[in-house]
Formats: C-alpha cells, sequence, structure tokens
C-alpha cells in the first residue's frame, strides 16, 4: 500500500522514498522513508523508516549524540534502517543543540518526538502502546531520561542508550583540570552550555537544573522501563555513569535483571559501540520487551563485569566562588571632594526591548556635565545594576550624569549579545543627553569584573573614541580565554573555576581552533585582539592577589601600547577583586581625577 503518502496531519518535509528490502519468507516488502517535523523548531524533525504491515510493529525511537550541541538524525540513517528491516517502525529524530535551548529543553523535544510518534504510530502500522528508544551519548542521557520521566514505563518498554551521559554533573567533575582528555573536558564544558551556569549549590536554580539532570535524580524502581547501558573500558564517558543509575534504580525497588550495564574492551563511545552482535541482541532484547516476554540470553557466556570508574576532582574545594556583590560605598573621607550640596535625580529607563536593555540614569539637572556610564560586574552570569546606587550618586554628585546599565547575561544570551548591549545603551544616552543635561561629545565608562571586559571591549570596538572618551576598568576579565585556561589549572580556585565555566557559557563552545565560528567569538572576546590607533585610553586597576590576575590587563596595555594609545595599569596591595578595590582608601580620587583628566 503507498496510502501514507496522503496521509492527513503529517507535515512531509523531504520527499519520501520507497526502497525494496528482502524480507523473512519469500517475498519483497517495501521500506518507506520520509521525513516530518514534530514542532516548529528548527531542528524538531523526525525521519519515519516503516513497512506496510497488517500487524503493528513496535516503534523505535533513535536520538543521536554529538555532547548536546551537534550531530543529526541523518548520521543514524543506516541503523535505522536495520531496525526497520528488523521489525520496527523506526523514527530518528533531532533535538535542540544546548546552543538553541538550556536544559530540560532537549528533554522536552524528546518527550514532544515521543508523543508525535504514538499520535501518528496508525500512519506507520506503529503500535502505540510499544515505543522504545535508543541513544547515543546525549542521546542516551534523553533516552534514559524517558525511561526515567515521571513513571517511565508509561512512556517507553525499554531504553537502550551507548555510551548515555547520564550524569551532566559527573561529566562536569572528571575533567577539572588539563590533564583531562580533550572530548572530557569538551563534554565538560557543554554540559555548562547546557545547564547555563557553574554548578553552584549556594545557586539554587542553578543546581536545581543540574540536579534534574542528572538521570539517577529520577530513580523510581518498577514504575521506570528497563534498560540496557553499554559502555567501553576506555569510554570518555564511563560505567559509572550507568552503574550509579542501575544501582539508583535497584536501591529503588527495581528487579536487577531489568537494568543492564555492559562494558565491552576497546575505547569506543557511542554509535560505534553499536556492532553487528549487539544490534542482533537488542532486535531480540527489544521485541522482549515490546511483548513483555522474558528477555533472551543473548549467549552462553556470562556478561563482562562492570568496571568501576571513580570520580576524580584535582581537589576538594572548600570555598564558595568570590561573589563581586555588595559594591562598598565611597570611603566617608572622600566626601569632601564633592564642591557643593546638591540634589540627584533619579530614575529608570530602557534602552531596548528586552527586559534586561534598562538603566539607571542620576544627574543633576541644569548645567551639561559629562556622562559616566557604569557596567556591573558578577561572571557575566548575575548582578544587577542596583549594587552600584551608593557608586553611581557619588560620582553624580561630583559632577557626572551617571548612567549604571543592565545587559542580557551569558546565560539568556552568549557574546557579543553584551558588548552591543553597551553600544545600544550608550547610544540612548547620547540621544537622550538633553533630557540629562549631559553632553553627548563627553561620555566614559567605567566596568567591573565581566562589566570591565564589556567597558574595554567598548574602548576597542572599531573606533573605540567615536563610543566614548575613556574607559576605567576594575580587575576586567580582559580575556575569557585566560581566565578558561586559568580555571582548569590544577588547584584551581572555585572562583576560577566559576568564571571558567561562564567564559564558557560566554562563548557557547568548548574552545578548539578546528570549531572556526566558535574559535572565532572565543578570540572576539579577547579585547587585545581589537587593539587599534582609534582605541579610547584605559584606566586599569587589580589587586596583587586578584582572582582575575593583573596580566589580563598588562597584555590588553601592551597592545594598546603598540598601537600609541594611553593606558595605565595600578596593581593594588590585598587580594581584592574588582568592587572590592574601591574599598582602599583613596581609589575613588584617582578614578575620579582619571576621569577628570579625560573627559
Amino acid at each position: 500500500m503507498r496510502r501514507w503518502l496522503t496521509r492527513p496531519g503529517l507535515v512531509l518535509l523531504a520527499a519520501a522514498t520507497a526502497v525494496a528490502a528482502v524480507t523473512s519468507g519469500s517475498h519483497a516488502a517495501t521500506r518507506h522513508e520520509a521525513a516530518y517535523t514534530y514542532g516548529s523548531a528548527t531542528r524538531q524533525g523526525i525521519d519515519a523508516y516503516w513497512y506496510d504491515s497488517d500487524t503493528p510493529r513496535p516503534a523505535l525511537l533513535i536520538l543521536h549524540g554529538g555532547y548536546f550541541n551537534s550531530g543529526s538524525k541523518t548520521d543514524w540513517a543506516s541503523t535505522a534502517r536495520y531496525f526497520a528491516d528488523h521489525g520496527f517502525a523506526v523514527f530518528s529524530a533531532d533535538y535542540r543543540y544546548n546552543t538553541d535551548v538550556a536544559w530540560p529543553g532537549p528533554r522536552d523535544d524528546a518527550l514532544a518526538a515521543l508523543t508525535w510518534i504514538k499520535t501518528h504510530a496508525d500512519d506507520f502500522d506503529a503500535d502505540p502502546a510499544h515505543v522504545a528508544v535508543l541513544g547515543s551519548q546525549a542521546g542516551g542521557q534523553l533516552a534514559t531520561s524517558l525511561a526515567t520521566y515521571g513513571a517511565g514505563r508509561d512512556q517507553v518498554d525499554a531504553a537502550v542508550g551507548l555510551s548515555p551521559i547520564n550524569s551532566p554533573y559527573r561529566a562536569w567533575t572528571q575533567a577539572p583540570t588539563t590533564s583531562a582528555t580533550a572530548t572530557r573536558r569538551k563534554i565538560r564544558d557543554e554540559t555548562v552550555i547546557l545547564n547555563r551556569c557553574y554548578p553552584d549549590k549556594a545557586d539554587t536554580t542553578c543546581w536545581a537544573r543540574w540536579n534534574d539532570s542528572v538521570v539517577k535524580t529520577h530513580a523510581s524502581g518498577a514504575d521506570d522501563a528497563p534498560m540496557y547501558l553499554t559502555h567501553s573500558t576506555g569510554d570518555p564517558i564511563p560505567a559509572a555513569h550507568s552503574t550509579d543509575l542501575r544501582d539508583a534504580e535497584i536501591a529503588k525497588g527495581a528487579n536487577p535483571t531489568d537494568i543492564t550495564v555492559n562494558v565491552t574492551s576497546g575505547s569506543s563511545s557511542g554509535g560505534p559501540l553499536l556492532t553487528t552482535t549487539l544490534k542482533n541482541a537488542l532486535v531480540i532484547w527489544l521485541k522482549a520487551r515490546a511483548h513483555f516476554t522474558p528477555p533472551v540470553q543473548d549467549d552462553g557466556n556470562p556478561p563482562p563485569q562492570d568496571i568501576p570508574t571513580p570520580r576524580t576532582t584535582a581537589h576538594p574545594i572548600t570555598t564558595a566562588p568570590y561573589e563581586d556583590d555588595p559594591v562598598p560605598p565611597p570611603p566617608a573621607d572622600e566626601n569632601t571632594l564633592r564642591s557643593a550640596v546638591v540634589t540627584v535625580t533619579t530614575g529608570t529607563y530602557s534602552y531596548g526591548t528586552d527586559p534586561k536593555q534598562q538603566l539607571d540614569a542620576y544627574y543633576v539637572p541644569g548645567k551639561k556635565q559629562p556622562a559616566l556610564v557604569i557596567i556591573h560586574g558578577g561572571y557575566w552570569y548575575e548582578d544587577d545594576k542596583s549594587s552600584w546606587v551608593a557608586t553611581s550618586q557619588w560620582y553624580a554628585e561630583r559632577g557626572y550624569a551617571v548612567f549604571s546599565i543592565n545587559y542580557r547575561l551569558n546565560a539568556q544570551s552568549g557574546w557579543t549579545a553584551q558588548r552591543t548591549d553597551a553600544l545600544n545603551a550608550i547610544a540612548w544616552i547620547k540621544a537622550h543627553a538633553t533630557q540629562f543635561s549631559s553632553d553627548p561629545n563627553r561620555v566614559l565608562l567605567l566596568g567591573s569584573s565581566a562589566g570591565g571586559q564589556i567597558a574595554t571591549a567598548v574602548g576597542t570596538y572599531g573606533t573605540g573614541t567615536k563610543y566614548v572618551k575613556g574607559v576605567v576598568a576594575l580587575s576586567p576579565v580582559a580575556s575569557p580565554y585566560r581566565a578558561y585556561g586559568d580555571g582548569q589549572k590544577s588547584r584551581a580556585s572555585a572562583s576560577k573555576q566559576k568564571l571558567r565555566d561562564n567564559s564558557t557559557l560566554l562563548a557557547r563552545c568548548y574552545p578548539t581552533k578546528t570549531d572556526t565560528t566558535c574559535w572565532n567569538r572565543w578570540s572576539d572576546a579577547v579585547v587585545k585582539n581589537h587593539a587599534s590607533t582609534a582605541d579610547a585610553p584605559m584606566y586599569l586597576l587589580h589587586s596583587q592577589g586578584d582572582f582575575v590576575p593583573s596580566t589580563h590587563s598588562s597584555d590588553l596595555c601592551t597592545a594598546m601600547k603598540a598601537k600609541n594609545v594611553s593606558c595605565t595599569l595600578t596593581v593594588v596591595t590585598g587580594s581584592g577583586h574588582a568592587s572590592a578595590i574601591l574599598k582602599i582608601d583613596g581609589i575613588h580620587t584617582k578614578i575620579l581625577n582619571w576621569l577628570q583628566a579625560h573627559d
């Protein structure tokens, strides 16, 4: 029959094909192949492979791997055809990458694909009551997530995971330094992007997302679907990902025979584990569970024993990451710098349509004055313009129209959104200069930590002096790539690890030169790469023990001075970072004097 070509309710994406294939018996049958969509997003596509059948066939959903940020359903076409030729209606689905959506978005897509299959099962002569799922690596994590989502048996009959990343958090802990392989470090970085944060228990929203992505968290024993999980002894995704899940299921009352963890020799991972022998065994295993019959032994040999893989970290981290805030108020002994008692007018305004594209204005109406734009820090991930109220008020009382801005954070948008927001805020301030008694030709920046990177990036963007007359930056992360490297050194502090992960989240990828789009984004975020003769002069400050070392700024100053642009670096005593430097007596005075000399 060819009635499937005109079946209602299906969005057909590609030209359908029909392929003759020899099946059991003496006659030939026709295998159909077509592409559809199960959602409106670009990557919510699904390819179907099936035969017309008078008796509904069990369905199999295949979810590709690719570290959560690559791979395609078409990579699994030959595997899909194999299982279709062996009695399944097969559906190979794409899902949104971690750069498209944070967790649980990929799981939501897998659930949506599963629902689509069940809804349209009759169109493919599939049995909606008997659906299994097979996934590789990241797709394996999604497969086991379906098997444990709610009452997993209500979702699928069974799940197969080929090197499933069942615990993104374990993947994160197992690659803390450069001693880990590049593959493990890439997986670590992609889990950060997936969860949109550095895993910190104090950040409850972030921690809940990480926890939710760990499959064993959802283990419910007998309610979950049977699972067949396989790894190799040298797998970059070690078997502990699956033995942990198995142990959690058994602890919840699962039948031990329902959770198989197989470890083979070698170092294959994901798809290469799916040998002809394993495919044949999985056909038997999956059909047995689709029809609720006892599993058939693969052969007479005992299964390989699980090989324990210890969780490793470079060293136990006992201190929480450094937080920039609260920003200290200016010291009382510097209040004498105010020339007269003035009344500062304040207000909050939008410089764009996004909720983060707002600024607070502090100004004294009357005489035209230079503008000072303050850009908060917080690893590009957190904090807010409100932290700088006292500082904004202080500079407004000393002759500046001050604008403390928010910008899109890295959990929402990757680089270059932050620089773009700062540029747009400056353009808005200049366009509304009359309203705030400010001079549009005399704009300066004050940035802190991540905000310092944004400020210096504006000062070196194209013709930097076109936008601002000068930049002051406190502990600027002038090279996110340097911060990334520092954060994976042996014994890196929690603060440096958090900065490493947030640099990754900012760039939205693991830094490798072989991925030119990714590498160009990392390179663009390094401020010194933009040094030119048209840059704005800068005054950069760090402390001696700053976890963002002064090398960030000395490298930038070297590049700027080579272009004959003024760049001053001051390193103060202590280990204060960013706004903490403002606690030092006389620092506000030095900054004010520098601003006045350049406004």
